[in-house]
């Protein structure tokens, strides 16, 4: 599976982007908390300033202290995550364009249903890996297809994943989705790839003898209109 990404558009999930900017804040406040109270301790129970130090055994106020303290900072960390781990799952509600991929034993077939002629035939392929003695220059063994997946970057994309045989699994770990292709169902996930380049993935579902073979590498160029469709077509 080859993955092409063209640049096409500005759009940025910008909810997304205000929550990690909390989550990054409140980690650095604390760390720095923190470190300031260490850095303290260390300078006022410092050896030469009391050589003779107070046996302290039980207090019931620090201790009440650092047991509701940290509990309160962990439930102000937890409100923006758990939202931005909701967020993280939810598929785009109006995606810019949906491809569809189906597993067969061992290629992938994909279908850019957006784009549909007017005689209802889509724009559909497969993607095949290249023989291990056949790759051309350049390209890497056992990694390359013969028809890569070609979408533009900063872009919200929809994945439809189903397989037409037995279980696979469509996965680009550069990217870091996974979506299983369950028989009788249609899985569904989304991407929205910030940066131009090749990205390698594969089946992650043990399918068959040639399960190693069933590449998924997709192509993510620099194209600034509709036009890289054209470069889907075997």
């Amino acid at each position: 599976m080859a993955i092409r990404i063209s640049r096409c558009s500005n759009t940025y999930d910008a909810r997304n982007y205000r929550l990690i900017s909390r989550y990054i804040f409140l980690f650095y406040s604390d760390f720095f908390f923190v470190s300031w109270i260490l850095v303290r301790a260390l300078w006022h129970f410092h050896y030469q300033k009391n050589p003779i130090p107070q046996r302290i055994v039980h207090g019931t106020t620090i201790e009440i202290m650092w047991t509701i303290l940290p509990s309160i900072i962990l439930m102000f960390i937890a409100i923006p995550s758990f939202a931005l781990l909701y967020s993280m799952d939810e598929v785009v509600v109006d995606p810019a364009i949906t491809i569809k991929a189906i597993g067969h034993q061992w290629y992938w077939t994909y279908e850019y249903s957006d784009y549909n002629s007017s005689d209802e035939q889509s724009l559909t392929f497969d993607s095949y890996t290249i023989p291990e003695d056949d790759p051309e220059l350049g390209q890497s063994r056992l990694l390359e297809v013969d028809n890569r997946v070609v979408v533009p970057e900063k872009t919200h994309l929809r994945i439809i994943v189903t397989p037409a045989d037995v279980p696979h699994s469509w996965a680009v770990p550069s990217l870091g989705v996974k979506c299983d292709a369950v028989p009788g169902r249609l899985n569904q996930t989304s991407i929205s790839v910030q940066r131009e380049g090749v990205y390698y993935g594969q089946c992650s579902e043990i399918c068959g003898t040639n399960h190693a073979f069933m590449r998924a590498p997709g192509n993510i160029g620099r194209l600034l209109s509709p036009l890289w469709l054209s470069r889907t077509t075997p």
